[in-house]
Order: C-alpha cells, then sequence, then structure tokens
C-alpha cells in the first residue's frame, strides 16, 4: 500500500514539474499590439528628369532655338544624401497578421546639379539646375505577417516634403522655387523585438513628391524648367514599444 502511495506521489510531482518547465521552455508568443516611439536614419538616392519647355528665346544668340540640360541624352540630376529621425505608431494584431498606423518626420540633405546648355553640341555650360530636398514626412498604413517576434511588412501612404529648385544662368542671373511638396511613398521591411520593450528595424522605401516648375521668363527665355522628385531609400531604425498601455 505504502509503495503504491509513493509510486503515486512521484508521478504527480514529476507531471507538474514537467507542465513547469514546459512553461519556461514555450513562453507566450511576442504580441504586437499597443504604441510604440523611435528613432531613424539611413540613406537616400535618385535619378529626376529635368525638362525645359521654352517657347521662345528673348535674349542673345536668337538663332539658338532649344535649351538642353546635361547629359544632353538624359536631361537629368542624381540626388543622394542623408536622412533621419523620428517615428511614431499604433499596430493592432489579429493571430498572425499585424495591421498599423505609422507617422514619421526626417531631416534630409538629398542635393544634387547639372549644367545647362544651350544645345547638345556645346562644350561650355551656359549656366546649372540644382535640387534639394531637406525635410520629409510621412502617414502610413502598415500590413505584416508576425513570426512571433519577427515581423514582415508592406507599408504606403501620404509623403511631403520641402524642395529647392534653382536654374542659374552665368551672367545673367538665376530663378529658384521652393515649396512644400506632396506626394506618396511605398515599400517594406523586416522587425525584430529583441526585447519585449525594443524592437529594431531595416525598411526600403520609393517616394514621389511629383513635380516643380521654375520660370525662367527672366532670364531671357519664355517658358519653365520642370524638375521631378523622386528617390529611394534604406532606413535602420529602433523603435520602444508600450503594449502595456
Amino acid at each position: 500500500m505504502l509503495k503504491n502511495i509513493l509510486f503515486a506521489g512521484t508521478a504527480s510531482v514529476l507531471m507538474i514539474g514537467t507542465a513547469q518547465a514546459a512553461d519556461i521552455i514555450e513562453p507566450a508568443a511576442y504580441d504586437w499590439t499597443g504604441p510604440y516611439i523611435g528613432l531613424q536614419a539611413g540613406y537616400a538616392w535618385g535619378n529626376n528628369d529635368v525638362s525645359p519647355d521654352i517657347e521662345e528665346i528673348t535674349t542673345e544668340p536668337q538663332a539658338l532655338d532649344a535649351v538642353i540640360l546635361s547629359p544632353p541624352e538624359d536631361g537629368d540630376i542624381d540626388i543622394d544624401g542623408f536622412v533621419g529621425g523620428a517615428h511614431a505608431g499604433y499596430n493592432f494584431q489579429a493571430d498572425s497578421l499585424v495591421f498599423g498606423l505609422e507617422g514619421d518626420i526626417e531631416y534630409a540633405d538629398l542635393s544634387g546639379d547639372t549644367d545647362v546648355f544651350f544645345d547638345s553640341d556645346d562644350e561650355e555650360p551656359i549656366g546649372e539646375a540644382e535640387q534639394n530636398i531637406d525635410w520629409l514626412g510621412s502617414l502610413r498604413l502598415r500590413l505584416g505577417f508576425a513570426m512571433d517576434r519577427a515581423l514582415i511588412y508592406g507599408t504606403g501612404g501620404l509623403a511631403v516634403g520641402g524642395v529647392d529648385v534653382k536654374v542659374s544662368l552665368d551672367g545673367v542671373g538665376n530663378e529658384s522655387e521652393s515649396e512644400t511638396a506632396w506626394g506618396w511613398t511605398v515599400g517594406g521591411g523586416l522587425e525584430y523585438a529583441f526585447t519585449d520593450d525594443l524592437s529594431a528595424r531595416i525598411e526600403y522605401r520609393y517616394t514621389d513628391l511629383g513635380n516643380t516648375d521654375v520660370s525662367i521668363d527672366d532670364l531671357g527665355f519664355s517658358g519653365d524648367v520642370d524638375f521631378e522628385h523622386t528617390f529611394h531609400a534604406v532606413r535602420a531604425g529602433l523603435s520602444w514599444h508600450f503594449n502595456s498601455l
């Protein structure tokens, strides 16, 4: 009888111990639901069309009938530089799907320029076209698939930025335009929660902020120059989560 009681007691202790060990080995899956804030930084680059629309030339030499931006075959500007700032958002998780809304604001140092020629046969430029993007912002939706602490997601939405463009002609002067440009952005990334409160991400996005026209009527031409604002960017970031709120 005593032997049976000891055997039953030992079996009960082993079952309880095994259940407790299973709880330690297999913790609850990470829950992405909740608000978060973070910092991000990265590198952006783009190749943008710069298109002159000249109706007529009102200054010498009158015989020339076109303005071409270097390189003549493309008429474009290569821009690149640093981007970095802060982001904030909120996630909702349902099973393995994660839905979210995120906004960010960033300092940007994207710039580039190209030479201006009267025509493609000229060897010496008559001036320069410049493009700068100095700040960026976005408000985006996120949709992801969670694998415990790893999250693969896509993102897209509204984009905004501060753009400055200028056309300068040697010995004549310059015309410029500064504006807040609106457009869209889309991309995706991978995020991993190293602790319950801290995650790291790597993200790619393409952004299109539309076009800006610069009138060059006061530079001896009747018309304008159209600047395109598009770029790619790769960012790395850290986010602090407040899942208990």
